[in-house]
């Protein structure tokens, strides 16, 4: 026995050893690369394993679906900032011409609204609507990743084709 160390297997780490497979899953249907699950994974089971090192966690398996749901929403809402900064951010631009100029400020205007116009819609419905439209996943992939049926799927996008619409008439009036 002598030289052997004992290990305590704590609530977290068994919880991920147990439900590692399910929690995959789960971040598969909010993220778009099989990297993306990876690092969400991982980055999961980092922060519950070190929040447990300063307290007890009462449902590890609960406590690492919501920080893996919680790192998709963050970096979502990340991405979605700057996108909508990257199109602000007019002073790179390369004055050739007049014309050429107030276009581009007009079509980066324009996608700036359009991406405050997706911003406003209820999350699941935004979800569906980037996973269409910036991803170009199919329906049926769509509805797999979420856990969804592809006639919500469908539902959903003409939601956010009519929501987007809508707002971006009121704008412009």
């Amino acid at each position: 026995m002598a030289g052997r160390t004992r290990t305590i297997e704590t609530g977290v780490v068994a919880a991920f050893r147990e439900h590692e497979s399910a929690l995959r899953a789960f971040v598969s249907r909010l993220v778009a690369s099989r990297d993306d699950v990876d690092d969400v994974t991982q980055e999961a089971f980092l922060r519950a394993f070190n929040a447990e090192k300063a307290r007890r966690v009462r449902r590890p398996r609960s406590f690492l679906f919501t920080i893996a749901r919680n790192l998709v929403l963050s970096d979502f809402a990340r991405k979605s900032n700057q996108l909508t900064e990257s199109m602000a951010d007019l002073d790179d631009l390369t004055v050739l011409d007049d014309c050429k100029v107030e276009a581009e400020i007009q079509a980066e205007e324009s996608f700036a609204e359009y991406c405050r116009a997706v911003s406003r819609l209820p999350l699941q419905c935004r979800r569906v609507f980037l996973l269409r439209k910036v991803y170009a996943l199919s329906h049926r992939e769509i509805a797999n990743r979420l856990g969804i049926a592809v006639s919500t799927v469908e539902k959903h996008l003409a939601k956010g084709v009519r929501e987007c619409s809508e707002y971006l008439d009121r704008m412009h009036k």
